[in-house]
Order: structure tokens, then sequence, then C-alpha cells
């Protein structure tokens, strides 16, 4: 790929450097990566857009389904207890952590459901609805894809399923299949989804506008179009060419936004990680644990694989997102120039790693659900939960509000 000094239709900003590209000629199965950073321009997918609509179609039923169906059962000292998706996120609300509930709520329930009829509706009615509600829908469809975290949320019922059976006989039931099928269909239409195709099928514009003298090239954050006769500087509130959204040459207030969710991030972990994650009574002998505390029981119990699943889930990972936040945005403060293609490479895998340390929040919530029998046997949420809970959304604002771009203005200044 070559990079090229007039934008036009087929050139891309990159939105992790700010190099711009031409887009390689377009075949099935193509790959453009940016040169500078490899960053993924454009994948362009093998499948018909059949074929994505009918696996979100599916993915909507099986989630319908295990909203309504018993999810796990349990007996223990001859009592019986069922849980559903919701009870989880109710028992945080009743046992007085309703933001830790609410966080369980909207991802497990809200996110995965609007995501999904987001999808099903765009693809749908590419020929029936109006181009301004479909560019809205998807540009929501976007925004909503991290926060269906019902992936994560299985691999949190796999370690709640493991302490579980140490203490009781557990029924998986309906919800749980039909969930996991949710969670396959749904990658698979993620993953057939053309994104530039599809908006390039919502364009309505009748023709490109053409560069003019003194322009600025703002590629857009929410379609990655290129608009090529924004005015240099771009005036406040301006809006995308192609799907309408607001455009900026950086994130407006990059640096001060990502320090605050950090700090606030940082605030959390210590005490996350030192107050009690969970409290287990059984036959009125009641034991607290924290995150350390779980790790050590699965690893006592022989569950090695589970053990480093969730010390690398629970502690590694939110360690090394706020370590290489921290590094990134001193770097990109003091326009350091070095190393800048590892820097860019630890902001897309801390992009994508940081929704996976939700797997503990989700055990507890798994757990509370199902052990409710007072002082025979119960699990009751404590503050390290909630604090925990706080450390994974507060880093992901924060890598969401961070601008890569800015590390490479050290070197590559957007104005000459």
């Amino acid at each position: 790929m070559e990079t090229v000094a007039h934008p036009g239709e087929d050139q891309r900003e990159c939105s992790q450097c700010g190099l711009l590209c031409r887009l390689p000629p377009r075949y099935p199965g193509l790959v453009a990566d940016c040169p500078r950073c490899g960053n993924v321009l454009w994948r362009m997918r093998r499948s018909r857009r059949s074929y994505p609509l009918s696996c979100a179609v599916a993915a909507l039923l099986f989630y319908l389904f295990a909203l309504v169906a018993p999810f796990l059962e349990i007996h223990i000292y001859g009592r019986f207890s069922v849980a559903r998706l919701s009870t989880g996120p109710a028992q945080f609300v009743l046992e007085g952590f309703g933001l830790a509930g609410a966080l369980v709520f909207t991802v497990t329930l809200i996110a995965p459901a609007l995501k999904l009829g987001l999808l099903t509706l765009t693809l749908g009615g590419l020929r029936v609805l109006p181009p301004s509600w479909l560019k809205l829908m998807f540009r929501l469809y976007l925004a909503l894809a991290p926060w269906a975290m019902i992936d994560v949320y299985l691999l949190g019922f796999l370690v709640a399923y493991t302490k579980l059976t140490a203490y009781a006989l557990v029924h998986l039931d309906t919800a749980l299949y039909a969930l996991i099928c949710c969670m396959l269909t749904m990658a698979a239409a993620d993953g057939s989804v053309d994104i530039e195709q599809i908006w390039r099928t919502l364009d309505t514009r009748a023709c490109t506008p053409k560069p003019v003298r003194g322009s600025a090239h703002l590629g857009c954050h929410a379609c990655g179009y290129l608009n090529t006769a924004a005015p240099n500087p771009a005036p406040p509130g301006m809006r995308c060419l192609r799907c309408d959204a607001p455009v900026h040459v950086r994130k407006p207030n990059s640096l001060s936004r990502a320090w605050a969710f950090l700090l606030a991030a940082m605030c959390l972990y210590i005490p996350a990680n030192i107050y009690p994650f969970m409290a287990l009574t059984q036959l009125a002998h009641t034991t607290t644990y924290t995150i350390f505390g779980g790790i050590i029981e699965l690893a006592q119990a022989g569950l090695w694989p589970l053990a480093l699943l969730v010390f690398f889930a629970s502690f590694t990972i939110p360690l090394l997102k706020i370590l290489l936040l921290i590094y990134m945005l001193i770097t990109a403060q003091l326009r350091t120039k070095g190393h800048l293609r590892f820097r860019t490479g630890a902001y897309r895998f801390i992009d994508f790693i940081g929704r996976w340390s939700m797997i503990d929040v989700f055990m507890v919530s798994i757990l509370i659900a199902l052990m409710r029998f007072g002082q025979f046997a119960s699990v009751h949420a404590a503050i390290g939960s909630v604090c925990f809970g706080g450390v994974v959304v507060l880093t992901i604002f924060a890598v969401e509000a961070f601008d890569p771009r800015l590390m490479w203005d050290a070197e590559h200044p957007i104005y000459e």
C-alpha cells in the first residue's frame, strides 16, 4: 500500500497513527493494513450480506429464549435453587450493590439485545428504512459491540461452575445451551460483516467532494471515511459527510479525559485487590475471599488452567492496562518519538483485552444468584467486586478516550 498526498474516495487516514493511505484494488478476502503501524484499515469479507443477517437473526432468537428459560439449578442439603440470567443482577441490587447490578445487567442483557437488534435492523432494512436511520443504527451497533459480553460471561460461568460443584449438585439448564449458541452465532455475524461495504451501501451522496486549497483531511472515527473538504482547522460540531458523526482532527480533550478515567481506576485498583470479593457461608461458618484467595483455591483444587485464567484476567491484565496507559499518556504528553510502533501495538492489545477482566464479576453474579440458603449455604457479594467492576469499566473508558495518533504527532506533526 502506498501513501498519498491527495486524498480521495479510496483513501483512509489510519485511526491509530494518522497516516494517509490509498486502499489497494478490492477483492474478496482483502486485508488492507496501514504500512506505518500495522492497523487494519479494511477487512473485506467473502460472505454475502445474507449470511451475517441470518446469523444475527439466529443469535437474537437464541438470546430471547435464554432470557426466559432457567439458566442453572442446584441441589444442596435437600434444598433447591434455580437462577435465570436476570437473577444475578437483581441479587446484586438486593444486597446493596446497585452499581454492580446495573453493570452486569447492562453488559449481559441490554447491550447484547441492542447490538443484535441494531445489526438485524440495519442489514434487513437496507432497502426499506431511511438511510439516516440506518446510519445511526449502524454507528450505535459498532459502539455497543465491545459491551456485549456474553463470551466473557460464559467464562465467568465456567469458573463459578467449578466452585459450585464442590458444594452442591449442579444441573445445567436450557438457557445455558441457548446462550452458548447465541455466542457462536453472534461471533459468526460479527466476523462476516463487511463494515466498510455497509457504509458504502449507506452512502447517499451523489458524488465525493473534491479537495480544496487549505483543507484538512479528517478521518471519521465512526465510519473511517476521509472527509476531504473540511476547513483547516475543523469548526466545532462539523459532521462526517458519510455517516453524519461528529469529526475532529483529534479526539477532544483526549489526554485530560484519559488521565481522569485512569486515575479513578487506579484509586479503585488497590481496594479491589485488598478487600473481600465475596463471602461464603456454609453451615453457619463464613469465609471471605479476595481475588488472590479465589486463585489460590482454584490452584489447590488442581484446576491450574482456571487458576491461571483468573490470575491473568483479574490481576495481570488490569495492572498491565494501567501501566501501559500511564506509559502511553506520559510519552504522548512529552512528545517522545521512540518506539511508536510498539506503543501503538500496546494500545491495540489493551483495547482488545480489557473486557475479559469482567470474569470475576460475572462469577460472583452467578454464585449469589444460586447460593441463597441462609446459614446452610449462601454467597454474598462484597465491596471488592464493586471496586473491581469499576476498575474494568474505567480502564475501558480511558482506552476509548485516548487518541493514539497523538503519539505519532511528535514525529509527524499534523500541520507542517
